[in-house]
């Protein structure tokens, strides 16, 4: 495996050392777990039992959140809230059927009945669970219609949706994917793009989704563009490329993006989206984590 690693070459050996040790168990807290700056959330499916035990042992591991998309339409919803509430432990983003990747979606002013539909269901989940965020999808670009067509029904997709939002203090973020990799065909793709849907929407509610892994394939140029857009970005995904795994696995300095992002004064969730390398296990990608919030 590439541990490619964040630190100037006369401390990576050490800093090697450090990034990949694994002392700590998932049910763990100590000193150190307790510092974390950046408000990770990771991913529930990495622990154990049911999903209250799940966020039982995320929270004595020191972490602050929990994403997983279709949590919202978990049976334990009330159960899983309830115990967030008691532990401090916050939910990410909450998806639901706002919009596809490769078929239907809100750049296209036909569905905007159906589109407006969803979100009223996600808004009803995410309340349930406990999120103050969920995630749309623009839809795949439409053949034979510009660019600026698309983007127009966007903006009065989420004019349609503002107010509901507002009503249910819930942010709704729309993400921007890569299409040189993982989503060919997809329509919103620029951070810039993301960001001037954004400003002509004109409602504090209604934001993009800034995926680091996504922008460093599309675009490059992270630490700028965060904070170029960062009144335009609602909420962040993470996952080292190329690859899309842990952080130390591709060449994303992540101590350095955290500490960008925190020096925004951005204070909200920042949510694992990557799977594990096979054969690492969930302490050793949580203290991977932790060192990623470790700069001076």
């Amino acid at each position: 495996m590439d541990r490619r690693v964040f630190l100037k070459s006369g401390v990576m050996a050490a800093a090697a050392n450090a990034v990949f040790r694994a002392e700590a168990i998932p049910g763990e807290a100590n000193a150190e777990t307790t510092k974390l700056r950046t408000r990770i959330a990771v991913a529930p499916q990495w622990f154990t039992g049911s999903h209250v035990e799940q966020i039982e042992q995320i929270a004595a591991a020191g972490f602050p959140a929990f994403e997983f998309l279709r949590c919202g339409t978990w049976e334990d919803k009330a159960a899983v809230k309830q115990r967030c509430d008691e532990l401090g432990i916050a939910c990410g983003a909450v998806g639901g059927d706002m919009g596809t990747i490769t078929e239907w979606g809100p750049n296209d002013p036909a569905h905007h009945e159906r589109f407006v539909t969803a979100v009223k269901s996600a808004i009803a989940n995410a309340q349930a669970i406990g999120s103050k965020c969920i995630l749309s999808l623009s839809g795949a670009a439409r053949a034979g219609v510009s660019k600026e067509e698309q983007m127009d029904a966007l903006v009065k997709a989420g004019k349609l949706v503002g107010p509901m939002l507002q009503d249910a203090n819930i942010v709704m973020v729309w993400e921007c994917l890569n299409v040189l990799v993982n989503h060919p065909g997809y329509f919103l793709v620029s951070s810039a793009d993301g960001a001037e849907l954004v400003k002509r929407t004109e409602h504090p509610q209604v934001k993009f989704l800034f995926d680091i892994y996504h922008q460093q394939i599309s675009e490059g140029n992270l630490i700028p563009n965060i904070q170029k857009y960062i009144q335009e970005i609602g909420h962040f995904h993470f996952a080292d490329n190329p690859g899309r795994h842990e952080p130390g696995t591709g060449e994303i300095n992540y101590r350095n993006v955290f500490k960008a992002i925190y020096e925004t004064g951005y204070r909200g969730i920042v949510a694992c989206e990557f799977s594990k390398t096979k054969g690492t296990d969930t302490p050793r990608v949580l203290n991977i984590l932790r060192e990623c919030d470790r700069w001076s």
